[in-house]
């Protein structure tokens, strides 16, 4: 759906106003009846997506090192912590309001971001043929949402403040290598190419060793091979690094230019609403989750 279109700003509207009123894990539900036509059980998830549904309710936002790792500006800082900093596309600004970028000091091509949530992305691969006002009008928009509240995703609404960072253009080609880590263990790759807006027109899930999974999602094309690029073990022993600090995150990298860059950290791919076909890997993948320390410390009570 179009986020100019009429129905996609009436659907973010009305999930604004659901999230003042209605409790979140009534929403929860709601939606993940709506999106996999399932029944979403909190009390004993079981599931990949009922464990990332429990842990966005209970846990996520109620821990400072997830929260700062969801945000897309003081990430940096924490990799830079990790020793990584090699790894980061080079930042050239970083602003609380739109009216504050400095358009002359900018290259002819580079991409704006908002710090606190998902596809708030602007490629600019011409400076010359961009609308400057349109852009500021955009960007402050997104500044003023809360994109916790449109999937009840709660640790983005917890990201203060809000702010736009301007990084290198990367290429038109990127590629993305995304890193599914369990319990400080990466177990699955997907890759994708064409990566608009976080949207993929291709995808594939994979083995670490590169073979082909038997996963597919039935929105995406599908990669039906891949080969590994030779810094692989590189980004697998940085992923397994980030990820050792959490019962779940996907890390994500960008390749380009020959070598591969921080994209982010992912804690609820698809809002976790992830579909799975077939089915049964929903179930596989929850069983390699372990949240029972989570659940022992956090409750299952907002």
């Amino acid at each position: 759906m179009e986020r100019d279109s009429f129905l996609y700003k009436a659907r973010r509207t009305g999930q604004v106003v659901a999230h003042k009123f209605i409790p979140d894990t009534v929403m929860s539900k709601l939606y993940f009846k709506i999106v996999l036509g399932k029944k979403l059980n909190l009390d004993n998830p079981q599931t990949f997506n009922e464990k990332l549904q429990w842990c966005k309710l209970f846990y996520y936002p109620r821990s400072k090192r997830v929260v700062t790792c969801t945000d897309k500006y003081a990430v940096r800082k924490y990799i830079k912590k990790k020793g990584y900093g090699d790894t980061l596309t080079p930042l050239l600004g970083a602003w609380d309001r739109a009216e504050d970028i400095e358009w002359d000091k900018l290259p002819d091509q580079f991409v704006l971001k908002c710090n606190h949530g998902c596809a708030y992305n602007i490629v600019v691969s011409d400076k010359k043929t961009l609308d400057k006002k349109t852009t500021e009008k955009q960007l402050n928009t997104w500044l003023k949402e809360d994109f916790g509240a449109f999937n009840i995703e709660l640790h983005y609404s917890k990201i203060k403040p809000h702010k736009i960072i301007c990084e290198e253009f990367l290429g038109a080609n990127i590629t993305d290598y995304k890193f599914f880590c369990f319990n400080g263990e990466p177990k699955f790759i997907y890759v994708s190419n064409d990566l608009i807006h976080d949207r993929q027109a291709q995808i594939g899930f994979f083995y670490l060793d590169g073979s082909k999974m038997p996963l597919t999602r039935d929105d995406y094309t599908d990669i039906p091979e891949v080969k590994l690029p030779s810094f692989f073990n590189e980004m697998l022993d940085m992923a397994k690094d980030l990820s050792k600090d959490f019962p779940f995150v996907r890390v994500d990298f960008f390749l380009a230019n020959d070598t591969y860059y921080f994209a982010e950290l992912t804690f609820t791919p698809s809002a976790a609403m992830m579909p799975f076909n077939p089915d049964k890997y929903d179930l596989e993948w929850g069983k390699m989750l372990d949240i029972s320390e989570l659940e022992e410390k956090y409750g299952k009570k907002k």
